[in-house]
């Protein structure tokens, strides 16, 4: 995995440019799947896209505490991971459209399982509604995936599958903390990119998937103002876990994100 990070230390001096703005700190505590603190992490902070040259890296203590002192404003995403075992014995955990305006406590926990590209928007209709989309990925299954051929609304697609093994009980939500009810979920596919890891016997001309879930929740009464949406997978097979997490604004009627 290449990373283009910036390591943000105490003593080292920053651009004039970053001393002007506006600064907010960014704390918490990594834990893995049974609770309990990791010993070794990183947290890194992207500004302006996945992975880029303004990325933001700092270290967790031994108790898996992290303290980060970023510029205000918004980020396109952060995650953690222990660097050294990404891709050996664990995968990350990711947030999403993030909005850091003011002091806040974010408590993180990784695994095996990702909770990728996480978005959230509300129903305007009558249904009370919130839907989450993400897709989710796990190791065990990354390391053997299963690639290949469905026909989807009539078209024959490549299909890259590394998900967990999920149902219901396996997908829970919270926001700011309190647990939302999950009405229902459905696959669908993502459309990759690139069609590189799919092996050439297979037939591509329509494009590469992933599968990934369009979850339903029940939306609770909000307050208007920033909310944290925050999504937990545990594979049914082995309890591996994975969490996810997103920003959202909601209007007064909790619409409008």
């Amino acid at each position: 995995m290449q990373l283009a990070l910036r390591l943000v230390v105490l003593g080292v001096l920053l651009p004039c440019a970053v001393l002007a703005q506006p600064m907010v700190t960014i704390s918490g505590q990594v834990t893995d799947r049974q609770g309990q603190p990791v010993s070794r992490c990183d947290v890194i902070f992207n500004p302006s896209s996945w992975i880029g040259d303004d990325s933001l890296y700092f270290k967790c203590d031994a108790e898996g505490r992290y303290l980060a002192e970023i510029p205000a404003g918004h980020y396109n995403s952060m995650y953690s991971l222990d660097l050294p075992e990404y891709g050996k014995t664990q995968l990350e955990f990711w947030g999403w459209n993030l909005q850091f305006v003011q002091d806040e406590v974010i408590d993180i926990a990784f695994d095996t399982i990702e909770v990728y590209s996480l978005s959230v928007w509300a129903s305007n209709g009558g249904s009370q509604s919130i839907f989450a989309a993400f897709r989710p990925m796990h190791l065990a299954s990354a390391l053997e995936p299963k690639i290949f051929n469905q026909t989807i609304a009539g078209k024959e697609k490549a299909i890259f599958d590394i998900t967990p093994e999920l149902d219901a009980r396996s997908i829970e939500g919270s926001i700011d903390g309190q647990p939302i009810e999950l009405l229902s979920h459905h696959w669908v596919y993502e459309r990759l990119n690139s069609c590189n890891n799919v092996p050439k016997t297979l037939n591509t001309e329509n494009g590469c998937f992933m599968p990934m879930i369009v979850a339903q929740f029940v939306r609770p009464k909000l307050e208007e103002g920033k909310h944290l949406l925050r999504v937990r997978l545990t594979d049914l097979a082995t309890g591996e876990i994975g969490e996810g997490i997103t920003h959202f604004v909601s209007n007064q009627k909790g619409l409008g994100f």
